[in-house]
């Protein structure tokens, strides 16, 4: 296995950030829009008429979301697995990637008294994401350059662990 077995490739590292960043931002942009932006129209206050447009693009970046972790499935996640890397900051983006998932059809599909749970769970765990992926990719690139910097095993003819260290010459 190479060096960046783990690593994603330009075109996933830029979709994900992309998608990422679409959801986030329309996602934040709505709910101020919705909490702070309501106009006055002719029978009081109005949702801004902004906040259709923001939702459907938030729906977009969503569903590109999840087009880009289904390319990261079969290898990036299955291979870093197998190999047991990363596995706690990768379990907690994908639990944190589904729980969005999750919320997200509540809050189209469910009844009212759901939808206020549904919704600020979103919110919470929506502006988390970021931060926690961020930490995923931090954590695995220190491990990564650490296991770099550990002296290979040396073994002697017979295969016994010398030491850590080859012999000085």
């Amino acid at each position: 296995m190479s060096r960046h077995a783990f690593r994603l490739s330009t075109l996933q590292r830029l979709a994900l950030a992309a998608s990422l960043g679409l959801s986030l931002l329309t996602g934040l942009a709505w709910w101020l829009l919705h909490r702070f932006g309501q106009i006055e129209g002719d029978f009081g206050l109005e949702p801004h008429p902004a906040q259709a447009w923001l939702l459907r693009l938030h729906g977009a970046g969503a569903f590109a979301t999840l087009i880009v972790l289904g390319t990261l499935l079969p290898i990036h996640v299955k291979t870093a697995w197998r190999a047991r890397k990363n596995r706690r900051t990768g379990a907690i983006v994908l639990s944190l990637v589904a729980m969005q998932v999750i919320t997200g059809y509540a809050l189209y599909y469910a009844d009212n008294p759901l939808r206020g749970v549904a919704s600020l769970v979103h919110l919470v765990l929506g502006l988390a994401l970021p931060a926690v992926l961020v930490a995923h990719i931090v954590v695995g690139r220190r491990r990564a350059r650490l296991r770099r910097l550990e002296p290979a095993p040396y073994f002697n003819s017979s295969g016994q662990l010398i030491s850590a260290r080859a012999p000085e010459r």
